[in-house]
């Protein structure tokens, strides 16, 4: 089956890096792309005012949008262009059942530094698919992860969707992959001894270690050859996953784990991850590929 990659493109820089790393991608998969610009949401108003303002709007949007298309058939990528009335997110969300990935800048116009826009997030927490968040002007760092794809493991494990979607990615690229799992860190209670202390550690990081090593195990079922580690670090989840996102090319995790309240959006530390990462951040949703099983 022919892969779809959906790509959300309002012009902007933060646009323009979306639709950049969109035709890479679709090069990579020999997918094809569709490039969607909506003219955002119906203004009621006095008919003889807003019909001129509407058809300007609409014209914009589709030169916009012929732009994007442009850029992808000139770089050997089949693509189309979508043209939609609504809100952005909606769109991406309605349109995602039918699609492989979805692209996203972190920001469109008129974002505000230093938050996560509202398309990305809300898209992020409710596609069928997987959908990659771009950060602005990302720059790699050396560091324990550089080049290598970070998974992000939490309780689900190797029934995880993102551990498929991740493997597949890291070998598609020729990157290695990166098994990540994150414990508390031990020095709230200590008790003492050194001994009883390594003990309680161990209590901890074996069984997690283990859930990696269960994860790496369905991975390589995925993508047979590919280069991979396991590592379990300390402290809170996010500022881990975050602290990794300074060196790794692509932070893969859930939407969320077990537990969870049904209907809320990305589970916290996957919220987190979206808004601070310095590298693109993939989210697969958990429950979809669960119940389409």
């Amino acid at each position: 089956m022919t892969e779809k990659i959906l790509v959300g493109y309002d012009g902007s820089a933060f646009a323009e890096q979306a639709l950049d790393w969109a035709i890479n991608e679709a090069k990579a998969s020999d997918a094809r792309m569709t490039v969607v610009v909506s003219t955002g949401r119906p203004v009621v108003a006095d008919a003889a005012i807003t019909g001129p303002f509407l058809e300007k709007i609409e014209e914009e949007a589709e030169e916009t949008a012929k732009a994007g298309v442009q850029k992808a058939l000139d770089a050997g990528v089949k693509a189309e262009g979508v043209l939609e009335r609504g809100d952005v997110a909606g769109v991406l969300v309605h349109d995602s059942s039918s699609n492989s990935l979805i692209v996203l800048g972190k920001r469109g116009l008129h974002g505000i530094r230093g938050r996560l826009g509202s398309v990305s997030a809300a898209t992020a927490a409710h596609a069928k698919c997987p959908v990659i968040v771009l950060p602005d002007g990302w720059e790699p760092q050396e560091g324990d992860f550089s080049g290598r794809v970070v998974l992000a493991v939490d309780k689900l494990g190797p029934k995880s969707p993102a551990v498929k979607h991740a493997a597949r990615y890291a070998a598609r690229h020729g990157k290695s992959l990166s098994i990540v799992t994150v414990i508390p860190t031990i020095t709230s209670l200590p008790s003492g001894s050194a001994e009883l202390d390594k003990a309680i550690a161990d209590q901890l990081t074996e069984p997690a270690r283990t859930l990696c090593h269960e994860v790496e195990k369905v991975a390589l079922e995925q993508a047979e050859g590919l280069d991979t580690s396991v590592h379990v670090l300390s402290g809170r989840p996010a500022d881990a996953l975050v602290e990794a996102s300074g060196s790794a090319d692509l932070v893969v995790l859930g939407t969320r784990g077990h537990g969870g309240f049904r209907g809320l959006l990305v589970g916290s530390v996957s919220q987190a991850v979206l808004v601070d990462a310095a590298c693109p951040v993939m989210v697969v949703p958990n429950k979809y590929e669960a119940d389409a099983e």
